[in-house]
Order: C-alpha cells, then sequence, then structure tokens
C-alpha cells in the first residue's frame, strides 16, 4: 500500500503545510466520503462545514483561505486546490491496461484494408474492405470499422465503437463504448407519398487528439463534411448533426445538442442539455449554460442561458421591464389624478 506524508505531498504541488507536516495517507476520496486514511480537497469556502465534518485527514485548501489544521486533520495550503488534488490521484492510480499488438480470435480484418504495425485489434471487432488503421492504435472489442475508414496513430478506439464508411479520424483521438461515427444525418423532404430521404453523401472528419465520450452520435455530411476540429472534448450522450463544424479546443458537455449546419467557433463551450439551432454561428470563446436553447448567432466571448437563450443584460433587462412598467403606471394614475383635482377646483 503506497502512504505519503503531508510534507511529501506538499513538495509535490508546492504547498504550505498547517499543521501536523507527519501525518500519512493511503488514498484519496471526496470530503464526504473520505476516510481516517484520505487526503480530500476544499475548492471554495463555502464547503467549509463539509470539511469540517469530514474525517480526511488531510485536505487541500488555496491559499489564504481562513481555515484552520486540527488534532485530525493537516492543511496544504496551495494555488489551485483541484489541479494539486489531481496530481495526487495519479499517484494512487492503478497502471494503465496495455494492449499488446496482436488480432484477437474472431476478430475480422478484410484482405483489401490496411493495418500498420503495434497495432491492437479486439475479439469480433471488424475491419472492412480498404480501411486503413496506423500503427499503435487500438481497435476495441466488437468495435466496427467501416468500408474506406482512415484512422490514424495512437488512436484509442473502445469496444462497441462503429466507424462508418470513409470517415477519417486523426491521430491521438479517444472514442469511447457505444459512439457512433458517420450515422446518416437527418434528412427528408415532404412529398405528397409522403418524407423522401435526402442521400447523405458526405463524410465525418475528426482531426488530432479529439476525445469523445460513450453513446455519442456524430452524423456524417449530406455533402463535404461534418467536421470536429483539433482538441475538441465531447461528452456521453451528445449529438452532433451532420455539416457542423465544431472548432478547436471546444468542449460539447452531455445531452447537448448541435443542429445541422451549425459552426462553433474555437474554444465554445456548450453545456449540459443545451440544444444549438441549426445554420447559426456561435463565436470564438463563447458559452452556452445548461438547459438553454441558442436560436440565433452569438458573437465572440459572450455568455447566454435560458430558453431562448439570452445574455444577462437582456435577462435582466427583461426581467426588471415589468417592475419599471408598474411604476410608471402607478407615476402616470397619481398624475391623473392630481390633474383631475385640479380640473375640479
Amino acid at each position: 500500500m503506497k502512504t505519503y506524508t503531508a510534507k511529501e505531498l506538499a513538495e509535490l504541488i508546492n504547498g504550505v503545510v498547517s499543521g501536523e507536516g507527519e501525518r500519512t495517507i493511503s488514498g484519496v476520496n471526496s470530503l464526504k466520503m473520505a476516510a481516517e486514511t484520505d487526503i480530500s480537497f476544499l475548492s471554495t469556502i463555502k464547503y467549509k462545514k463539509q470539511m469540517e465534518e469530514s474525517k480526511a485527514a488531510i485536505v487541500l485548501v488555496e491559499e489564504g483561505m481562513k481555515v484552520e489544521p486540527s488534532d485530525t486533520r493537516t492543511l496544504i495550503f496551495c494555488e489551485n486546490p483541484d489541479k494539486a488534488f489531481t496530481k495526487i490521484c495519479n499517484l494512487f492510480a492503478p497502471e494503465p491496461i496495455v494492449y499488446e499488438p496482436r488480432i484477437c480470435p474472431g476478430a475480422y480484418i478484410d484482405p483489401t484494408a490496411k493495418v500498420a504495425e503495434g497495432v491492437y485489434i479486439g475479439p469480433n471487432a471488424v475491419v472492412m474492405p480498404y480501411a486503413e488503421i496506423g500503427k499503435g492504435t487500438v481497435i476495441g472489442g466488437g468495435a466496427y470499422v467501416g468500408h474506406y475508414v482512415r484512422i490514424g496513430e495512437n488512436c484509442m478506439i473502445n469496444a462497441n465503437v462503429s466507424i462508418m464508411h470513409r470517415c477519417i479520424i486523426g491521430n491521438k483521438v479517444i472514442i469511447h463504448s457505444g459512439t457512433t461515427i458517420g450515422a446518416d444525418g437527418f434528412g427528408y423532404t415532404p412529398t405528397f407519398r409522403g418524407l423522401v430521404k435526402v442521400p447523405q453523401n458526405g463524410i465525418v472528419q475528426i482531426d488530432n487528439d479529439v476525445e469523445i465520450g460513450a453513446n455519442s452520435t456524430i452524423d456524417r455530411a449530406r455533402f463535404g463534411r461534418t467536421w470536429i476540429k483539433k482538441g475538441v472534448k465531447i461528452d456521453n450522450l451528445v449529438h452532433v448533426a451532420h455539416n457542423v463544424i465544431v472548432g478547436e479546443s471546444s468542449v460539447l458537455i452531455g445531452q447537448c445538442g448541435i443542429a445541422g449546419s451549425a459552426e462553433l467557433g474555437r474554444g465554445v463551450i456548450i453545456a449540459a442539455q443545451a440544444g444549438v439551432n441549426g445554420h447559426i454561428t456561435l463565436g470564438d470563446g463563447s458559452r452556452v449554460a445548461g438547459a438553454s436553447a441558442v436560436q440565433k448567432s452569438l458573437p465572440p466571448g459572450v455568455s447566454v442561458f435560458g430558453t431562448p437563450a439570452e445574455t444577462d443584460t437582456e435577462f435582466f433587462e427583461r426581467h426588471t421591464l415589468p417592475r419599471k412598467v408598474r411604476r410608471l403606471a402607478d407615476k402616470i394614475a397619481k398624475l391623473e389624478e392630481e390633474l383631475a383635482k385640479l380640473k375640479s377646483e
């Protein structure tokens, strides 16, 4: 069992010990769940009471916070407790799973596919004709790699991922289980005979260093490409529709949805359960709060929330307007009353 003293941990994260420096821990946990052998962290002073009730032996706190150690708890003051805690968590992380290069029994690889050296292909995975897989990539059990798909180097394609025909995956991409890349976009034309399917002839392109969570869906383009640019991080259960462009280093959080042909700039954040209308543009660095509905384009750097989504200025103007109207109505009523008195005199 690994154990560390408060002094050792403080040295690791460039922190300052307050209290017993030789106190030891052998695990990490939240303030609520921590045992007497765990370390935890206090991210904001509003959880101070939770820290005081915690059994954690050592707690990381932000520099300048007005909290004190106790007989059973040592504090380590540091610049960013959240980041420092992540660093300490890594001390107790299990060894990463190593996939030795091989093709497992039950996997099917078409003779026309190109599989580079150092690739792992798991049980019951399928690699279809003319697909290409770069060196060092892992294809998990039950994954499907479609016709003419190109996957780059050192990717992690987890179990039961489906990458449909002609899609392009860059280097160092992580795709978690159950996700589908390149299903048909949702396109139909109403006719007197019913809905007629519009062909979806484009692809999905995913650039380097993208991570996509479990059970997400990224639809192929009607024409051209649906494009997830470098460094984008996508949570579980996210839907990206056809011909969407997601700019570099953007973040899409669980259950949000991006409608067709929307374009997100660089560093955009879409929070959980938010929806973005089709054919609009979200400027670089814009942020959409959870469960919001964005119906019109946003300029760079703006934050919006609500349905329909609006800025904080628009929100407060709209919610204070009824009070302003009531005050004006009262003033008008008083003026009318005074005017009536003057007329009667």
